[in-house]
């Protein structure tokens, strides 16, 4: 499988009369982009752009989205989404590199979320405080329920990051990267699979794959390039901090690093993706085929484990760990600690298993103190954490940065931080 993406560096960001590329430089018709992501669910819809180094925060943010376009016939960009369905992961795609297209919710979420363009909140968020942002705020028509506003609003998203790039695709690209598996000359590398917990539990608290939920999916062997190409998408409206965005997907850290050191001094045979339900027998049952999976069909001698989601979900990771190590399969697992002043780590232990002897981590939360910004985009108050008491969104306030700094405490990696033992 062959992908091709072509990348095209957007430096600024403007409002103009129509929508087009020039000199690296995008412009944007509102009204165009009105017209794209306009739904009956909506009352009415606006853009606003931020720049990084500005003082400007982003209120209630969920998806963000890295527009791409896919090239040639019968292609589909966002598939199940955007458009018909049709498999990603081959041909070629414009990327628009250096921008997002935002999502800034009109409808408070039960946690909030904020994204700082500057300040010491854009130290702990690798990729997304450094973009530009396309801010989409769409005000819900009245009657209009929670669960068909989100959806609405990620199907928009997707919609306006497949029209800006469409703008670019007569662009000579900036960067062209080839995303293939070579098959030759890998016979003494260590064949290393990747299994990733997905957290789909429910509509609008899930992850997508090809337009549709996983909920009840069992694992399944997944091309690499798919994931890269738009093919998972983010869905999670009610614990917004538990799951990547689509745009980290998009870039997703672990497979970027696994099919860099493919063919050097490792044999990258495959992805296994897999949902994390609620009932442990239905854990019991996924481990067993991942390992499975890993062991009989890709032939792994050893696999990397990452998860989505907060705390149950951590039990996958121990399941998967023994399933596999049973099978003879080495792991290492990728995990994000989730300890605070107030309670004793004991008490904080889901899984427990000797298997368990190789883990890094993406980090610790801790509470910051975030300044005040000049200027919001999106709703102007949000709770605290313990819903007790309003904050003003501009600031100054005290907050944990997980979960209110969005894609702060990533889960596969695409973050700044780190643990230490003292």
């Amino acid at each position: 499988m062959r992908l091709e993406k072509r990348f095209v560096d957007i430096q600024r960001v403007e409002f103009a009369d129509r929508t087009f590329v020039e000199e690296n430089v995008l412009y944007l018709s509102k009204e165009e982009l009105k017209e794209v992501a306009m739904d009956y669910h909506f009352a009415e819809v606006d853009f606003e752009i931020a720049e990084p180094g500005t003082s400007c925060r982003l209120s209630y943010v969920s998806d963000c989205v890295q527009p791409v376009f896919k090239l040639g016939e019968g292609e589909s960009t966002f598939p199940g989404i955007v458009d018909d369905i049709h498999r990603v992961g081959t041909g070629a795609t414009v990327v628009l590199r250096g921008i997002s297209v935002t999502e800034t919710l009109l409808v408070p979420m039960v946690i909030a979320s904020i994204l700082d363009m500057t300040g010491p909140a854009v130290e702990e968020s690798l990729i997304l405080p450094k973009l530009i942002h396309v801010c989409i705020l769409a005000k819900p028509a009245e009657g209009v329920t929670k669960n068909d506003y989100f959806n609405a609003v990620n199907v928009a998203s997707k919609k306006v990051a497949k029209y800006l790039a469409e703008a670019a695709k007569d662009i000579e690209p900036d960067e062209v990267e080839v995303f293939e598996l070579e098959q030759e000359g890998l016979e003494n590398l260590p064949r290393v699979a990747y299994i990733f917990q997905i957290f789909s539990h429910a509509p609008l608290t899930d992850t997508v794959f090809y337009g549709d939920g996983c909920a009840t999916m069992l694992p399944t062997v997944v091309q690499a390039n798919e994931i890269l190409d738009g093919a998972l998408i983010y869905r999670d409206y009610y614990q917004v901090s538990n799951a990547s965005p689509t745009y980290v997907l998009q870039n997703h850290p672990v497979i970027l690093e696994l099919m860099q050191r493919h063919g050097k001094d490792i044999n990258f045979v495959g992805v296994i993706m897999s949902n994390t339900p609620a009932e442990v027998e239905n854990k019991r049952r996924n481990a067993m085929h991942c390992a499975g999976l890993a062991k009989y069909q890709l032939k792994a001698d050893c696999a990397i484990i990452s998860k989505e989601g907060g705390g149950h979900p951590q039990i996958d990771v121990g399941l998967n760990c023994d399933a596999c190590e049973e099978l003879g399969i080495k792991t290492v697992l990728l995990l994000t600690e989730f300890l605070s002043a107030g309670n004793p780590i004991d008490e904080l232990v889901l899984f427990s298993t000797e298997n368990a002897d190789a883990m890094v981590t993406n980090g610790c939360t801790s509470v910051m103190n975030f300044p005040r910004m000049d200027r919001v985009i999106g709703l102007p108050t949000m709770q605290n954490q313990t819903n007790t008491v309003t904050l003003d969104v501009h600031g100054p306030f005290s907050y944990a940065v997980y979960p209110v700094v969005r894609d702060a405490l990533n889960q596969i990696g695409n973050t700044n931080l780190g643990s230490e033992v003292y």
